[in-house]
C-alpha cells in the first residue's frame, strides 16, 4: 500500500508540474489514469469505514448522526518523517 501511495503522489505531482487539472479536453489527461474510489450508500452504513480501511488510517471525522454530508475528494500525500 506505501508503494502504491508513493506512486500516485509522484503521477499528482508530475499532473502538477504538467498543468494537467483534468480539464476538459479531448485528450485523455494524466489525471485519468489515477486509480478513483467512489463509495456510495445511505447513512450511517460505513462509507467512511470502508474508505478508512482501504488507506489504513483514521481520517475522517465522526460523531453522532450525519458528519460527512457533502461530496468529499481526497487526495492523499504521504509526508516523510521530519519533513512536516
Amino acid at each position: 500500500m506505501e508503494n502504491l501511495i508513493n506512486l500516485l503522489n509522484k503521477l499528482q505531482k508530475a499532473c502538477t508540474a504538467l498543468g494537467d487539472f483534468g480539464e476538459e479536453s479531448s485528450l485523455p489527461t494524466l489525471w485519468d489514469t489515477l486509480p478513483t474510489i467512489v463509495v456510495v450508500g445511505g447513512q450511517s452504513s460505513g462509507k467512511s469505514s470502508v474508505l478508512e480501511s482501504v488507506v489504513g488510517k483514521d481520517f475522517l471525522p465522526c460523531g453522532s448522526g450525519i458528519v460527512t454530508r457533502r461530496p468529499l475528494v481526497l487526495l492523499l500525500h504521504k509526508i516523510e518523517e521530519g519533513k512536516e
